[in-house]
């Protein structure tokens, strides 16, 4: 390859590998590769952000992420390695996809002394609350850039809007003439649809699981064949669940259930605390040394959300991620192969997870107070501009809630990704 030619090609590659502008105070609707590595997500499981499609580059083995429309150009440059075309082309076909749209419901000039209290907003900074409505397809995390002559700001806001529901949201943003301001929905319906898939792979996975305990019997007469199941499906769970958790992670979303109380284990004894009881071992058809374990998981008087039990024998010990949280006073069965020379060996325990489960109780009860909060600002800003008849404090009122809505969300964000990660990390 003569220099001529490399200067171009080296032109080309960076053409094709343009991502969206560094802006100050900004974020992608993913995290940068660079944070998932340190963060410990390996290379096969690093996620690219919207409108774009990850690739190996050929010669240094490494990810990165390309726009869609250039990836085949890429490939055929020798730049990047062959891709699987089918999930290029369903990528693709997002993007013609309208996941949302936004409209704006007011742009007011800052003139009392609360939009001040910053120095980082003059004078000639406006209020700016607009809502973000959504088609037929869920929009987690929306990704908005609002942009003016003076000023480009680019956020994302913590939560999911709901098919074809519309949330309220704010900004003060910097303007010599109002009219420039214009905000733009980023996000562009590949990762909502990932999300969405993932969400249906859990609940889908969970049934068959939950039928297959049941099938699994009672102490006396338990059916070992759906023992290989429950394993599979399991291990097929914990997996999506992992790519779930990572993904909510890396972009940034807690389902609240309603529990069926019993007071009495599968083996008929108290529940008391948080406990794992074997209830038989059995040898199994394949392999000498190995045993299938059938034991019960219990919660006591609180729930159990990372239930994680350890499995011992005196050839090995494995932890067994149930998948499912434990209701409060209620049970799982469940089973796990093990190496074993002597039966009589095999015990099984709880595994601790003690500290996650105490952090996730906390976050959700916060994000639970806090979720209420933003509502009610949202309520009180949507009250206050669709009311004809302006209070005499009518700017003050709308920059007042405008800057909690901006802290509130700010919270939000981070304590959910304080949550997804510790997720993300037990199901890795």
């Amino acid at each position: 390859m003569n220099k001529q030619f490399s200067i171009i090609f080296v032109l080309f590659s960076v053409s094709m590998l343009t991502m969206v502008p560094n802006l100050q105070d900004s974020f992608a609707d993913v995290l940068s590769l660079k944070k998932q590595i340190n963060l410990g997500i390996s290379s096969d499981d690093l996620t690219c952000e919207s409108g774009m499609f990850k690739v190996i580059r050929e010669r240094t083995n490494s990810v990165a992420c390309v726009k869609t429309d250039n990836v085949l150009k890429l490939v055929s440059k020798g730049w990047a390695k062959p891709v699987d075309e089918s999930l290029l082309n369903a990528q693709s076909s997002q993007g013609d996809f309208v996941l949302g749209t936004i409209n704006k419901l007011y742009v007011e000039p800052i003139k009392t002394q609360f939009g001040k209290v910053s120095p980082k907003y003059a004078v000639s900074g406006y209020d700016v609350a607009f809502e973000i409505c959504s088609s037929s397809q869920k929009i987690y995390v929306p990704d908005i850039l609002i942009k003016s002559d003076s000023e480009t700001q680019r956020y994302e806001i913590p939560e999911t809007v709901e098919p074809n529901t519309c949330i309220v949201s704010a900004t003060f943003i910097k303007a010599a003439d109002p009219n420039t301001i214009k905000i733009t929905l980023l996000n562009q319906g590949d990762i909502s649809k990932t999300l969405s898939d993932l969400e249906a792979k859990v609940s889908s996975l969970q049934q068959e699981l939950a039928v297959a305990r049941n099938l699994l019997g009672t102490k006396s007469a338990p059916d070992v064949t759906q023992i290989t199941k429950i394993t599979e499906l399991r291990k097929q769970l914990n997996e999506t669940k992992e790519d779930l958790y990572r993904l909510y992670f890396a972009v940034y979303a807690v389902p609240q259930e309603k529990y069926n109380v019993q007071k009495l284990s599968f083996t008929g004894t108290p529940i008391e605390d948080q406990s794992a009881t074997l209830v038989m071992a059995k040898k199994a058809l394949t392999g000498e040394n190995t045993y299938d374990a059938v034991f019960e998981a219990c919660a006591g008087k609180t729930i159990v959300k990372l239930p994680v039990i350890s499995v011992t024998s005196d050839m090995e010990t494995i932890n067994v991620k149930l998948g499912d949280k434990i209701a409060p006073n209620t049970c799982q069965m469940s089973s796990a192969k093990i190496l074993s020379g002597n039966l009589t060996s095999i015990f099984v325990a709880p595994a601790g997870n003690a500290e996650s489960n105490s952090k996730i109780t906390d976050i959700e009860n916060q994000l639970i107070k806090l979720q209420n909060d933003i509502v009610s600002e949202r309520n009180t800003l949507r009250s206050i501009t669709h009311d004809p008849n302006k209070p005499s404090n009518y700017n003050e009122q709308i920059e007042m809630h405008t800057a909690n809505i901006i802290d509130l969300r700010g919270q939000i964000g981070e304590l959910k990704a304080q949550l997804n990660e510790i997720l993300y990390k037990t199901y890795r």
